[in-house]
């Protein structure tokens, strides 16, 4: 199984939980933001779907759009 710490912080942040024990996780978040502002997609489902949007180690927007909406929701940007 797959576990994707963005879409779980996205999850939890949509619910309105805000807990000083995603603290790592959101850490985690921002750490990977790029000088650019944007997230690189790292890991894709390219094969198994029948459309790739995005390439992976490039900055992705549906990433970024994911990372800011959620550092938005805990007050951050």
């Amino acid at each position: 199984w797959r576990f994707d710490v963005l879409e779980t912080l996205d999850i939890l942040t949509g619910l309105g939980i805000r807990d000083e024990r995603l603290g790592d996780a959101v850490e985690l978040v921002r750490s990977k933001r790029e000088a650019a502002g944007c997230w690189p997609l790292e890991n894709s489902f390219a094969g198994k779907t029948l459309v790739s949007l995005e390439r992976t180690g490039r900055p992705s927007k549906w990433v970024t759009l994911f990372a800011l909406r959620t550092l938005r929701r805990l007050g951050e940007s």
